[in-house]
């Protein structure tokens, strides 16, 4: 990296508007909103996650140019095993950014004793492939990030009716009434149920219910009547939701479906996904988005007969760092 044209230095609040631009340009399947950036990085700057940024700034303009970043991620959490990211505006890639934030992630990580990295990188951006080897990362596993057009989706039958013959009936979150604590603590419990078999690269950890609460329910993001449950005797089953896609108000974000794992192949998600396109029909949205986990492939399969087309592949790697204990703290 040129020192005289470049610099790095901590992440400040000043820099959401440039860190959304970046991320924006290199996927700009998904944008983001400043705000978008701050909420999430303030969710997760509370102990006992990690959050580090950094911030490759040209000198002359003293803007952010390139982030790097380490964090410990809630639903996989370790304190020694971090997601790493490193993104470079297109305009200035080529010219060692990325290899130096690259290394001063991977000093934040020696610091605090990883035994572990994670990172992801886009399959059609030969650059990026090649930087994720180059840092030594293994490729583990891949996601699908992918669209759905609603005028064109397949409209599945409507198996409210038979399944309605086994108890099961559907609502939503407007309906059940969202403020109402129990309705809350009955969809925490089920989200924890229906994720613990979700494919992802690390250990699976539960949130607490005031995380998911301030994450989740309290987002501005959230669509209360877009949010379909599944319900058998009393209980939440099934769920799923889709939120606003706030840098496009014409699209949706499939946020979460899943199922308890008890009743799972009896059509209930299916059933959950063909109301959330039809929800996007009747409110007019173009389309619908969503990421697939190459090892998921009986949500997919739900996925492809809607008409969900992949737009995006992602590479998942994983690089070893070592398995020396935590040196002591003092005292």
């Amino acid at each position: 990296m040129d020192e005289e044209r470049y610099r790095l230095r901590e992440f400040r609040p000043s820099d959401f508007p440039a860190a959304a631009r970046i991320v924006s340009r290199l996927n700009p399947e998904r944008t983001w909103t400043p705000e978008e950036m701050e909420r999430w990085d303030r969710d997760l700057s509370v102990p006992p996650y990690v959050q580090v940024k950094i911030v490759a700034e040209e000198r002359s303009r003293e803007e952010a140019v390139g982030l790097g970043g380490l964090s410990t991620p809630p639903w996989s959490f370790d304190p020694r095993r971090f997601w790493v990211s490193v993104e470079v505006d297109p305009d200035h890639q080529g010219r060692g950014v990325g290899r130096a934030l690259a290394a001063a992630v991977a000093a934040e990580a020696e610091q605090r004793q990883g035994l572990a990295l994670w990172a992801s990188a886009r399959a059609d951006r030969d650059r990026g492939v090649r930087f994720l080897a180059r840092q030594g990362f293994e490729e583990k596993r891949r996601l699908w990030q992918s669209r759905l057009a609603v005028s064109t989706a397949t409209e599945l039958p409507n198996r409210t009716e038979d399944l309605g013959r086994e108890g099961i009936t559907f609502t939503t979150l407007a309906e059940e009434g969202p403020d109402r604590p129990e309705v809350r603590r009955r969809l925490h419990e089920l989200i924890i149920a229906a994720s613990a078999d979700v494919p992802r690269i690390g250990p699976f950890t539960p949130i607490s219910f005031e995380q998911f609460d301030q994450w989740s329910l309290r987002s501005p993001s959230l669509l209360w009547d877009a949010y379909f449950l599944a319900t058998q005797a009393g209980r939440y089953i099934g769920l799923s939701n889709l939120t606003r896609i706030e840098t496009d108000p014409t699209g949706l974000d499939q946020d979460f479906t899943g199922v308890l794992r008890q009743l799972r192949g009896r059509g209930i998600a299916r059933e959950l996904k063909r109301r959330t396109v039809d929800y996007a029909r009747q409110h007019g949205y173009r389309y619908i988005q969503t990421m697939n986990d190459s090892l998921n492939q009986p949500m997919w399969a739900i996925n492809e007969k809607l008409g969900y087309r992949r737009e995006v592949v992602w590479i998942q790697g994983q690089k070893e760092l070592g398995t020396s204990p935590p040196r002591p703290g003092p005292g």
